[in-house]
C-alpha cells in the first residue's frame, strides 16, 4: 500500500500529518518525525477499524503517492494503550 503523507505546520510550533488519500486519518505532533511516527500509529488504529467493522480501503486509481511503511504484523484484536 503506497500513501501521500502530508505534513503541514500548525498553532504553537506543531505539525498536523495526515494523508492525501485518506482524510480520516489525521494527528499532530511537536516535531516532524514525532508528527511521522503518530501518523503511523493512526493508521494503524483506522485500518484496525476497518478490519473490525470490514469496511474496504477508500483509495483513488489517480492519487499521487510517497512509499509508507507499516508493520501491522500483531494488530489484530489489539487494543490502544
Amino acid at each position: 500500500m503506497s500513501l501521500t503523507a502530508v505534513f503541514e505546520p500548525v498553532e504553537g510550533g506543531w505539525t498536523q500529518a495526515r494523508f492525501e488519500e485518506l482524510p480520516e486519518v489525521v494527528t499532530a505532533g511537536e516535531t516532524l518525525d514525532e508528527a511521522r511516527a503518530l501518523l503511523g500509529d493512526a493508521l494503524r488504529e483506522y485500518l484496525l477499524s476497518l478490519s473490525q467493522d470490514a469496511r474496504p480501503l477508500p483509495l483513488p486509481e489517480d492519487a499521487i503517492r510517497e512509499r509508507f511503511d507499516l508493520e501491522l504484523a500483531g494488530l489484530r484484536g489489539k487494543s490502544p494503550s
